[in-house]
């Protein structure tokens, strides 16, 4: 008699919908991270546009709010009822058809972006408030300084908190109180922690000790990030210490105007290396004893949330030199897991930068603190079994 074998069928998971406008630009690293860390729930990138110098979002099933294959009839639709911030009926249609359990919008403005979709299908939604999206003041968004369509982005924002199927999750501490001050209620807020792949970043051998003397700087060279201070204080280092390197990793606005002022003030061993790809990052992180993020708050109220870069690197065992109040209570201990100094102050930046460079020994419990608070805290495994009873709770599936 021919033995039947049954096939046995996996569960089905729950599907969330993981929403930025773009998908995805090298800048929204941890978004894919995150994703890929999901056991439970099913992601699927969704997007209003592919963004084709960013990331490879391959590993992910991703989609367009608006298909690849739509007519000209459609796609001119979608773009007046994108204008109109109003939820197209084709898209609304293509979307019911995956039939998400939830929407998990990454920044407050791709949030109002989805949520007319969301509202009209009557997905809840969860979103994450990173940092520019919550710090910029409401005047500057008004004015249309960030774009005419975000003129009403603080009215929309502050209307979807007062929507009962959303809910808001803040990066850190800092970025729930300047969510709170923006007018949303505390209650509706819930921090929560990305967190980094540990198996990714983690010490490796040189130990400090025996590596160069380099510095390195991971991030957009934009304002906030206050490259130009870690400038003039590595100037004042390499008087001091002549085979002293700082390493520049990353691209924005403000790279011509930084490469002028290190021609000015006629600095050597700066290095600018471009954007880079998460595994080239690492690789300059395993080869410097300091990370450095003179981040300030810009003109109009743009302030860190909690960088990703200084969690990587503290979990890479490098010591931390930071202004970064974004970040402050969480991972970021004065004295403890890090050196903070005051915003734009390149005196109390240099020492701090001479004193690990000079007495490095004085400095190795700041290295053991961060280890332990990053595994605690802010492995990206862990991190992810609390997201994902994030995502069953406001889906409702508990």
């Amino acid at each position: 008699m021919k033995q039947i074998t049954l096939e046995r069928k996996e569960p089905k998971l729950p599907k969330v919908f993981i929403f930025s406008n773009s998908l995805l630009p090298y800048s929204e690293t941890f978004i894919k991270e995150q994703a890929l860390s999901l056991r439970r729930w099913h992601p699927v990138l969704l997007g209003h546009k592919r963004n084709r110098t960013g990331l490879d979002i391959s590993p992910l099933q991703s989609q367009l709010l608006l298909p690849d294959d739509a007519n000209i009839l459609h796609k001119i639709r979608y773009a007046f009822n994108r204008w109109r911030n109003k939820p197209d009926p084709y898209v609304v249609r293509c979307l019911n058809k995956s039939r998400p359990e939830l929407i998990h919008a990454h920044f407050g403005t791709s949030a109002v972006d989805i949520w007319p979709y969301a509202k009209v299908l009557n997905i809840p939604m969860l979103v994450t408030l990173h940092g520019f999206d919550i710090s910029i003041k409401k005047e500057i968004w008004e004015s249309g300084k960030r774009g005419y369509r975000r003129r009403l982005y603080p009215k929309q924002l502050l209307n979807l908190a007062k929507e009962p199927n959303v809910h808001f999750i803040a990066v850190s501490t800092a970025i729930k109180q300047r969510a709170i001050a923006f007018g949303i209620p505390a209650d509706k807020i819930t921090v929560h922690y990305i967190g980094i792949d540990t198996d990714k970043f983690f010490p490796v051998e040189p130990p400090l000790f025996e590596r160069d003397n380099r510095i390195l700087y991971v991030g957009r060279l934009v304002e906030k990030k206050g490259p130009s201070y870690l400038l003039q204080a590595f100037g004042n280092i390499k008087k001091n210490i002549t085979n002293a390197q700082l390493v520049i990793i990353g691209k924005g606005p403000q790279e011509e105007k930084l490469k002028s002022q290190v021609a000015e003030l006629e600095i050597s061993d700066v290095i600018f290396t471009g954007a880079l790809p998460g595994h080239e990052v690492s690789k300059w992180m395993n080869r410097s004893k300091i990370f450095c993020l003179p981040s300030i708050t810009a003109d109009n109220g743009d302030a860190e949330g909690l960088p990703i870069a200084i969690l990587e690197a503290q979990a890479s065992g490098l010591w931390i030199v930071t202004s970064s109040q974004g970040g402050l209570g969480d991972n970021l201990l004065p004295h403890q897991t890090c050196l903070h100094f005051d915003e734009k102050d390149v005196t109390q930046l240099t020492e701090h930068l001479l004193g690990l460079l000079s007495r490095p020994a004085d400095f190795q419990d700041l290295i053991k603190n961060q280890q332990r608070i990053i595994q605690d805290t802010f492995d990206i495994k862990k991190c992810s079994i609390k997201l994902e009873s994030l995502y069953d709770q406001y889906a409702r599936l508990t």
